[in-house]
């Protein structure tokens, strides 16, 4: 097979179902009860689910780089990834007599081929994978921690700008009920003070209407005093 296809076949090698198989109707064909370890390649314990929705393009377009990945480093000659394409050539699920068969006919294109090497070239492409998934985790866990310290950075300055806020918010409140207080205690004061005067105001209008009153008395005596004199005197 030419060295360009590699990529293609080993897309077919781990999603080979997924054209004919609706997500909704898509199930494992095994559930991993616990932890399995493969030659240092720990595969935790998941039921696979349907990718949809907005991860949909994110995976077909990390398929895509790792497929890239995987072009741009392939081993030369019959490696894994031939020995690979050759047997889901031949049948959809292989049996081990698919396997025995398959590698019978690739040695015989080359006498060299043994099960080791293509264990051997089946672990570069896993430790291919590996490191470069490594890696790009370890990038999204980088920038993850950087947007969560700006994150907490903004939220910390906003706390403290609410906190100044919500002080002067109070000092205001007090300062408002003073007031309040305050045009209570001299709305007092006013009518006070219309209680104050007013009864000064009512003592004073006695005096004068007693002064009238005695003005009167008196005058009405030296009149009638006068009017004796010019009647009598005169």
């Amino acid at each position: 097979m030419a060295e360009n296809d590699k990529g293609f076949s080993f897309k077919r090698l781990f999603f080979r179902d997924a054209e004919f198989v609706e997500p909704q109707a898509y199930t494992p064909v095994q559930e991993h009860k616990s932890n399995v370890n493969l030659d240092g390649y720990t595969l935790n314990p998941v039921t696979l689910s349907p990718v949809g929705g907005k991860e949909q393009p994110l995976l077909e377009d990390f398929v895509q780089r790792l497929q890239n990945l995987i072009n741009q480093n392939n081993q030369p000659g019959f490696d894994f990834l031939d020995f690979t394409e050759s047997l889901f050539e031949e049948k959809q699920n292989p049996t081990p007599e698919v396997y025995k068969t398959v590698f019978r006919i690739a040695q015989k294109m080359d006498k060299s081929l043994s099960p080791a090497r293509l264990i051997e070239s089946a672990a570069f492409y896993k430790d291919l994978v590996q490191h470069t998934v490594e890696n790009e985790i370890s990038k999204g866990e980088a920038k993850k921690q950087g947007l969560l310290s700006e994150k907490d950075n903004e939220k910390n300055n906003l706390d403290k700008s609410l906190k100044e806020t919500r002080s002067k918010i109070q000092e205001l409140t007090r300062q408002i009920q003073e007031l309040q207080n305050q045009d209570l205690a001299l709305s007092n004061q006013v009518m006070a003070i219309d209680q104050k005067y007013g009864s000064q105001f009512i003592d004073i209008d006695r005096k004068i209407n007693a002064i009238q009153s005695a003005k009167e008395q008196v005058l009405v005596s030296i009149v009638d005093i006068e009017a004796g004199i010019k009647s009598n005197l005169s």
